[in-house]
């Protein structure tokens, strides 16, 4: 028994290190080089001061990342077919990745339904709460994105402009990350090992980054960094758990866009010298009674996905009969699973920064 148990956390190990330097470490390695260059060409460009700058550059990191994904998968499966033969249903490693993307006549409308059961079921409800509940946490995160966008936007005094810009910047952001954490390390990871565990990989992963970079709570307020942490975890667990089951990227990408353009709203607001409850009642009001009135008509299916969520997550922390896991190696999986998150956080800065 001894050897077995061994054995099985042995595997665990190898698949995810396998995953992360073979594959994560050699895309992020690529992208932190492109991204540098950017950083030093469109300087050369474009005024670093200009509210064009920006929008550029995270709209050239955003192509960045799903372009050189695309080529690492592409160069992955003709590797893979040198070495062995794929099933001839297999999909290749880039096709598989790009079908996330899809979108089609018959399911751009039910998509765009997930969009909206996103926003306004998961990320209006936790916005409003945490920033009306705890309004000193707009004022942080003005601090924490002043200090992440460089020339912020956020002092743009024209709000059309502003709102643009924001919008621009925003979509390329969720882009890139849903790509990276819900795309990269969520679907492949799951072509790895079992799905549930890249699911809290990348769920931990994105809250480690949510959580340095959207916080300055390291200097400002512990607590805070714990609220954060909290909402970020629920936030990603959902996304992770909704690509998984679905395999589309779009109603992510466009729930969260709608959510961060809001709160840079409500930010560049307070920057101008608004008042936050004000701004939070006048913008959450109308928000939250379209969420009511979706959660009603929407209620059976949202029973649905709660009740599949659950079952996935109770699945974690059992022992995988299949696997032959003994307690020890269920807890070795979880814990291994928090420290391989870390690990890809410690990478995820190479991109972020």
């Amino acid at each position: 028994m001894g050897r077995l148990i061994s054995a099985n956390r042995r595997e665990m190990a190898t698949k995810r290190f396998k995953f992360l330097i073979y594959e994560v470490l050699l895309i992020f390695l690529l992208i932190f080089a492109i991204i540098i260059s950017e950083w030093v060409l469109l300087r050369l460009i474009v005024n670093p001061a200009s509210a064009l700058y920006g929008m550029l550059f995270y709209l050239i990191r955003a192509l960045a990342i799903f372009l050189v994904i695309i080529l690492f998968l592409f160069i992955s499966n003709r590797y893979r077919l040198k070495k062995i033969q794929p099933a001839n249903k297999e999909l290749a490693l880039h096709i598989g990745f790009l079908k996330l993307y899809k979108i089609t006549k018959k399911n751009y409308l039910y998509q765009f339904l997930y969009s909206l059961l996103l926003f306004f079921l998961i990320l209006t409800p936790l916005e409003f709460l945490i920033s009306f509940t705890l309004p000193q946490t707009v004022s942080y995160r003005a601090v924490s994105l002043v200090f992440k966008y460089e020339n912020s936007y956020l002092f743009l005094d024209n709000f059309l402009l502003f709102l643009f810009s924001s919008c621009v910047i925003q979509l390329s952001i969720s882009f890139s990350e849903e790509t990276i954490f819900r795309g990269l390390i969520t679907k492949r990871g799951s072509e790895h090992f079992n799905q549930i565990s890249a699911v809290m990989i990348s769920t931990f992963s994105f809250t480690f980054v949510e959580v340095l970079f959207y916080t300055p709570f390291f200097t400002v307020s512990y607590y805070f960094g714990v609220i954060w942490f909290i909402k970020s975890f629920i936030i990603g667990l959902v996304l992770s758990l909704t690509m998984i089951r679905r395999k589309w990227l779009f109603p992510l990408i466009f729930a969260k866009t709608i959510n961060s353009v809001i709160s840079s709203v409500i930010i560049w607001e307070f920057l101008q010298g608004g008042n936050i409850i004000q701004s939070l009642i006048f913008i959450y009001s109308p928000l939250l009674i379209i969420s009511l009135i979706l959660l009603i008509l929407q209620r059976s299916r949202v029973k649905e996905s709660l009740q599949i969520g659950m079952k996935m997550m109770k699945g974690y922390f059992r022992n995988d009969i299949k696997a032959k896991e003994s307690s020890g190696d269920k807890n070795f999986r979880i814990l291994f699973d928090i420290f391989l998150a870390f690990l890809l956080f410690l990478l995820a800065l190479l991109i972020t920064v």
